[in-house]
């Protein structure tokens, strides 16, 4: 087993009309009480999906991976917003505003005994280790806060893109270390949604050729049968999928499962879901993350991880802490789901499944991986770069080990 590497855990609870943050740091503990965020926070949050859309790299090939049921926040903070005289986003504003946010949700957690121990934390392990941030957020009002855009000002650097201070949100109490996968071959298996209606509605086109290419590409001469196998499903229903994960691989389970198409969050029924073929066309339709979880989640054969390349599949519902689709497949057993919290570009898409990949079979963890990909597309231009969320259970994301090395 891989030894466990320093961690340094991080609870966000309810205290009445507070929040308590609780921090722990091998036998090290404390906890602190702080005021909510401003009221106003999620309104600020409007800004930022339109920044990070605007960005050069997005903007090259914009169109959004959502079917559009979700109300958007109100875009109306004229500080946030960095707009010019003619109304338009100045260059560079969507760095600007994911700093000052991300700086604004620092300073909510890092306080006074918290922030004396991150201190520590940070200058013991610098460049010697890796120092894994796992942030616990139990406070139902904050599920929809996009912690990864934390920015620690002292430092000048962003959290979740440098590799002292790999980040994960967990969802669970148990801190074992824990091994996703082991042995050869990785089976990798996805599923393309080529979805043009929805609704009676049209649907922008998803360049699914180009993910699916860039996916091959990047697992290289592992996609040989023999260290990582990549199977699609041959159509985007849900009697198909069920039944691909009911077989597995010729009886094994499937590691990973990557789906490419359309995501969004319903917020009458206050659940995520990803948009599939209808059974008896080529329509689409929702499937519902609850459904989805049934789907993936069948005895002895649920994934290690899955990634939904979508639109919104980590946007919560503020006051539940279950209602993203990424949220609902965790709880319901898988050990790791990657999602998005924001709408994204195709572009972006192509762009984060490539880079993903091309990472994770490095040997690293899933949480490095991510690491260096949220590092890669923010160098690319990618304002998107803050919208992957990766949740994990237990402490060891690494999926591409040896046989035999558990």
């Amino acid at each position: 087993m891989t030894k466990k590497g320093p961690v340094l855990n991080l609870t966000i609870e309810e205290s009445g009309a507070r929040c308590r943050v609780v921090a722990e740091f091998d036998t090290s503990a404390c906890e602190i009480e702080v005021a909510m965020l401003p009221k106003d926070f999620r309104q600020n949050l409007g800004p930022l999906q339109e920044a990070i859309l605007q960005c050069p790299a997005a903007r090259r090939n914009l169109r959004p991976r959502l079917e559009n049921v979700t109300e958007r926040i109100p875009a109306d903070n004229a500080k946030l917003a960095l707009r010019d005289a003619a109304g338009v986003l100045s260059a560079g504003s969507d760095e600007r505003i994911v700093q000052e946010i991300g700086s604004q949700l620092f300073d909510f957690i890092f306080q006074r005994r918290v922030l004396e121990l991150y201190e520590r934390c940070f200058k013991t392990t610098k460049n010697v280790q890796p120092l894994l941030i796992r942030l616990h957020v139990k406070h139902p009002g904050l599920s929809y806060v996009p912690w990864e855009t934390l920015y620690d000002k002292k430092h000048r650097f962003h959290v979740t893109t440098s590799q002292n201070t790999p980040f994960v949100r967990a969802v669970d109490d148990d801190c074992a270390p824990k091994r996703l996968s082991t042995g050869r071959p990785i089976r990798i298996l996805g599923m393309a949604a080529r979805v043009k209606v929805l609704n009676g509605i049209a649907l922008d086109q998803i360049e699914v050729d180009a993910e699916q290419v860039a996916i091959k590409n990047a697992l290289g001469d592992l996609d040989d049968g023999i260290r990582a196998k990549l199977s699609w499903i041959p159509s985007a229903k849900v009697r198909d999928l069920n039944q691909r994960f009911l077989r597995g691989d010729a009886g094994q389970r499937w590691d990973i499962f990557h789906f490419i198409g359309h995501g969004g969050h319903d917020a009458e029924k206050g659940m995520g879901f990803i948009v599939v073929q209808e059974q008896r066309g080529s329509r689409g339709e929702r499937l519902y993350a609850d459904d989805l979880r049934a789907c993936l989640t069948q005895p002895g054969q649920t994934p290690s991880l899955v990634i939904l390349n979508s639109c919104s599949g980590a946007q919560g519902e503020p006051g539940s802490l279950f209602s993203s689709t990424a949220a609902e497949l965790i709880h319901g057993g898988v050990a790791a789901v990657i999602a998005m919290q924001f709408e994204i570009s195709d572009n972006m898409g192509v762009a984060f499944a490539e880079t993903f990949y091309s990472y994770l079979v490095e040997k690293i963890s899933i949480q490095a991986a991510l690491t260096h990909t949220r590092l890669d597309l923010k160098a690319r231009q990618f304002g998107e770069w803050i919208s992957p969320v990766l949740y994990m259970r237990g402490l060891d994301g690494e999926i591409f080990v040896e046989s035999g090395a558990a």
